[in-house]
């Protein structure tokens, strides 16, 4: 579980890496992308979007506009109520969807060549500019509908317009920065993750301690006996020894009747240099001499070529006893 864990971060911080670089590179030190100049191919006086195509709030956007031998040009952002009503009766392509960077979707709405007016002398415009041969503006998007105006000024069109568009996010080259910074720490805390299970495994193989208690019989044999049944004996030695956690503790086998001087709680261990053991004092131990076996009568029959035969007990009545020998 903890792996699939550590594989889904790394993963996951990797995919977040990626975007934070994208950002920085698409926006650059400066939190802008710069689009254009994309063309736009119309006769007509104006160029506006529709209500709802802009649709962005509090995102800085700078837009130039530029059109050949010097004529007089006119970028403006205003309300949609303000703009629509301004150009209804003007000839115009009308852009009704756009999608970042740049693409468009337009259509021509039919009207007089003249604008009513000049664009520059109405007040209710958020931002707007006004040259010869080229304009912009630069602004941030307010929390409401607007539209965008490119209006010829005079008897002028916009005919061989162009367009270039900038859009800048408010500390974006940090916030890119943040997300790279992110993604590497999530990769880092995958690998940890994904390490921390191997050193999981490796604690668990690491040597641990128990006691064992050990009962020794008058043949010098040990045999495991529990705690409880060891207090029921003297100690005598104890030694202290480190135990794998992955070694087996073996079950305790029956043991024959204890002696109350021979048992020890002890732990399996190598055995110490000048120190003897149980083991080692029963083996120095004599054995026992051995019960002598009982002596045996030999019965002897010597027939007339005097050669000896030797005959059983029972048939021992069927002859005369002349002399009585004990050999061993």
């Amino acid at each position: 579980m903890r792996t699939k864990l550590g594989w889904a971060l790394s993963v996951l911080g990797v995919l977040v890496a990626v975007f934070g670089a994208a950002v920085m590179v698409l926006l650059g030190p400066d939190s802008r992308f710069t689009t254009g100049p994309h063309a736009i191919e119309t006769d007509d006086s104006a160029v506006v979007t529709a209500p709802k195509v802009i649709t962005w709030a509090d995102v800085q956007v700078d837009v130039l506009a530029e059109v050949p031998v010097r004529k007089p040009i006119f970028v403006g952002l205003g309300n949609s109520v303000d703009v629509a009503d301004f150009v209804r009766r003007t000839g115009r392509l009308e852009i009704t969807s756009f999608t970042t960077p740049w693409k468009l979707t337009t259509r021509n709405v039919k009207g007089t060549a003249n604008l009513p007016g000049a664009p520059t002398a109405v007040d209710w415009w958020i931002a707007s500019s006004a040259g010869l041969g080229g304009a912009s503006i630069s602004t941030r998007l307010p929390d409401e509908t607007v539209s965008l105006a490119i209006l010829s000024v005079g008897s002028s069109n916009l005919a061989g317009l162009e367009v270039t568009m900038a859009y800048g996010v408010e500390g974006g080259f940090a916030k890119g920065v943040g997300l790279l910074l992110l993604g590497i720490g999530t990769v880092w805390l995958g690998l940890l993750v994904r390490r921390g299970r191997d050193e999981d495994w490796d604690d668990e193989d690491e040597a641990e301690e128990d006691v064992v208690y050990v009962y020794v019989d008058e043949h010098g044999v040990e045999h495991e006996i529990t705690a409880e049944e060891a207090g029921d004996f003297e100690v005598v030695e104890e030694v202290v020894v480190e135990k794998s956690a992955s070694e087996p503790t073996p079950e305790p086998t029956p043991e024959p009747a204890r002696d109350a001087d021979s048992v020890a709680p002890t732990r399996p261990v190598p055995s110490v240099p000048g120190v003897l053991t149980a083991a080692d004092i029963a083996a120095t131990t004599p054995a026992p001499d051995p019960t002598p076996e009982p002596e045996q009568v030999l019965y002897v029959y010597v027939d007339e070529d005097g050669v000896e035969h030797e005959v059983s007990e029972a048939e021992l009545a069927e002859f005369e006893i002349v002399d009585e020998e004990e050999e061993s």
